[in-house]
């Protein structure tokens, strides 16, 4: 009988411990940052599947970059527009240097494209890409942002 109950104990210490223990470590998940190539606006979509961006270093005087829209199924048009901005050094704020370049494939899931983009030295600069994919009048749409490179 006494050891039923030590094994009884055991158990139940165990089985708290564990409890204890997964909350712990799915707490410390939730608090690291994730690293991204892009930041997605979160919204609940039927139709957009993912919306992706992307930029590189070409060389010293180019920026090349990307993007992609897939959908769940085939929709009447889908489209990605990459924008570029540049930083604001007194406002800090990012704004469209009116370079753009838009992608779009009719009664298809898919579209992708790139494009290079010639900058002036000694600002910091990324692409911010819109995504839509529109089917029986219904349009809906995401954006994405890269991180930023200093040139």
């Amino acid at each position: 009988m006494q050891m039923l109950a030590k094994v009884l104990l055991t158990s139940c210490v165990l089985i708290i411990g564990f409890f204890l223990y997964s909350s712990d470590v799915e707490a410390s998940e939730h608090d690291k940052p994730q690293i991204k190539k892009d930041i997605i606006s979160v919204q609940s979509t039927n139709y957009i599947k993912d919306g992706n961006a992307s930029i590189r270093r070409v060389d010293s005087q180019t920026v090349g970059s990307s993007c992609s829209t897939s959908s769940y199924s085939s929709v009447q048009q889908i489209s990605c527009t990459i924008y570029l901005q540049v930083k604001n050094k007194s406002t800090g704020q990012w704004v469209n240097t009116g370079n753009s370049r838009r992608f779009a494939n009719s009664y298809s899931s898919y579209v992708s494209g790139s494009v290079n983009f010639r900058i002036q030295r000694g600002y910091e600069y990324r692409i911010r890409t819109y995504h839509t994919a529109t089917r029986y009048d219904n349009t809906e749409y995401l954006y994405a942002t890269t991180g930023s490179l200093r040139y």
